[in-house]
């Protein structure tokens, strides 16, 4: 089931951030924070060291790409679920070259999100 999934939810949208955490509280996932960009990201990565970053790629100042090469800094085994509007060839590309990371793009059911995050906590590390 569902308990002891803890992740932390990355969203420059407040409102979407905010909503996104009842959901997953309802779901039985522990949110151990938000945050608003890709800098704030890393530093409660490190307070917190959740099995999950759900986190925004396109944010300002910070972005998820900040976020998740500073987080695998601190431990190259971090799992990340991107949740993103951006669907350019670009971006798929740089998101391809990391490793141990899911992708949704929005708009999305935060059914699929809560499904998703339970699928990635239960899957192995990739080598």
């Amino acid at each position: 089931m569902a308990k002891n999934i803890s992740i932390i939810i990355i969203e420059d949208d407040k409102d979407m951030a905010e909503i996104f955490a009842e959901w997953a509280k309802s779901a039985d996932i522990s949110v151990l924070a938000t945050g608003h960009n890709g800098k704030v990201a890393v530093e409660l990565f490190e307070k917190h060291r959740p099995q999950i970053v759900v986190c925004d790629l396109m944010m300002p100042d910070y972005d998820g790409f900040y976020a998740m090469d500073n987080i695998r800094k601190i431990d190259s085994n971090a799992k990340f679920l991107i949740l993103t509007a951006d669907i350019t060839d670009a971006t798929k590309k740089k998101l391809d070259q990391m490793k141990a990371i899911s992708l949704m793009y929005k708009p999305y059911d935060l059914d699929d999100v809560i499904s998703e995050i339970k699928k990635l906590v239960s899957e192995p590390v990739a080598a």
